[in-house]
């Protein structure tokens, strides 16, 4: 057991009596382990690790990192511990480590070869791990491997329109099957989903996620970015497959109205990262998706100069003239104003609230090479 000032682990150990199942623990060769940042979602947590252990070709390990403010993850944890010959590794965070420090925490003690991380509240495909495998069969050296993405509501049903549109959008359909011409632009792009891609382990250890401090809470996004930069040319590859589920949950930080995600951070560092002309087009999608909330965030944390700069960029698309654009002025002298205001326009049009949501749904396409 290793115990530190912050952090318990709990190595959940194999039960002499579990019963035997007819699903390959790994290959030769081919050795991975899930990673699951986990914080209050006990249930959420519950129905991740079902989609893991029903998996046709099942990981060496499981890593859980706990950073909730109650107990009630490690009984869900240990059922699961007496029901397969998976090991699983729980830790539970005595202090809340955040999103990116908990992700850090689960690479630096994977023992596999490769990675797959999970969000608590998503779910992989029953096949993921075999099509991963199969990719990665094919296209041998490649350090990242990924497939589509199901759009689920918050109780986990699909959303077949959605779901179409959400891969069509990030250049997960057929003709990009395979090897990426560029890392980067496959990351900028955002082909590259949130969760549920394989990658080696060598290379997250060596790219790491970083903290909201320098990133704000896209630490995702800035991480998918990061490893193109560092790995091989030529070393993503997309599969025309469905690999995971993910959730439209109210209380995740992608879907919440009131958390500051800080995109203007993300959108400064991407403003200024020196990539090859090859991959501007790209760039400018990235940007167009995000300057409306990177305005709003901007505004919202006080910083009025970069807001006013960020709107006034030939990567804000809406028209200066608009409500929207008069939302996000207001709340550059005043966000307790522009909020007022919002909530009397959502009041006459509900359609107003959704803000973010529409900004992604209709600028910044960018494009890939195929």
């Amino acid at each position: 057991m290793l115990k530190t000032p912050n952090h318990r682990l709990v190595n959940i150990k194999k039960d002499g009596h579990r019963r035997q199942q007819n699903r390959i623990c790994h290959v030769p060769d081919f050795i991975v382990s899930i990673c699951i940042p986990t914080c209050n979602r006990p249930r959420m947590l519950e129905a991740a690790l079902i989609s893991c252990f029903s998996q046709a070709l099942l990981p060496a390990e499981i890593l859980i990192g706990d950073d909730s403010q109650d107990q009630k993850s490690l009984p869900i944890v240990s059922r699961f511990s007496r029901r397969t010959n998976v090991d699983i590794k729980y830790w539970k965070h005595s202090e809340r480590a955040g999103q990116a420090a908990n992700l850090n925490w689960l690479i630096d003690n994977a023992n596999s070869q490769y990675l797959i991380f999970l969000h608590d509240d998503d779910r992989l495909c029953a096949g993921a791990i075999k099509i991963l495998y199969e990719a990665w069969l094919k296209y041998p050296g490649a350090q990242c491997y990924y497939g589509k993405q199901y759009l689920t509501d918050c109780i986990g049903n699909i959303l077949p329109d959605r779901t179409e549109g959400w891969n069509h959008r990030y250049f997960r359909t057929r003709e990009f099957s395979g090897r990426q011409k560029s890392n980067l632009s496959a990351a900028l792009s955002q082909q590259i989903p949130n969760n549920g891609f394989l990658i080696a382990n060598e290379l997250a250890r060596k790219t790491r996620y970083r903290p909201e401090t320098e990133i704000g809470h896209a630490v995702d996004a800035d991480f998918g970015i990061r490893i193109a930069l560092a790995a091989a040319p030529h070393s993503f590859v997309y599969v025309d497959s469905f690999v995971s589920e993910y959730r439209l949950n109210p209380s995740s930080i992608s879907q919440s109205t009131t958390l500051n995600r800080r995109e203007d951070v993300l959108y400064g560092y991407l403003e200024t990262l020196k990539i090859p002309a090859d991959d501007e087009a790209a760039r400018i999608g990235f940007l167009e998706r995000i300057a409306t909330a990177a305005a709003l965030d901007a505004a919202r944390a006080g910083r009025r100069r970069s807001a006013i700069r960020i709107i006034f960029s030939r990567y804000y698309r809406e028209a200066l003239l608009s409500r929207w654009t008069l939302y996000r002025l207001l709340c550059v002298i005043s966000p307790i104003v522009g909020e007022g205001m919002k909530r009397l326009l959502t009041q006459i049009n509900p359609d107003f609230g959704g803000d973010r949501d529409r900004q992604w749904r209709h600028f910044g396409n960018g494009h890939l090479k195929k």
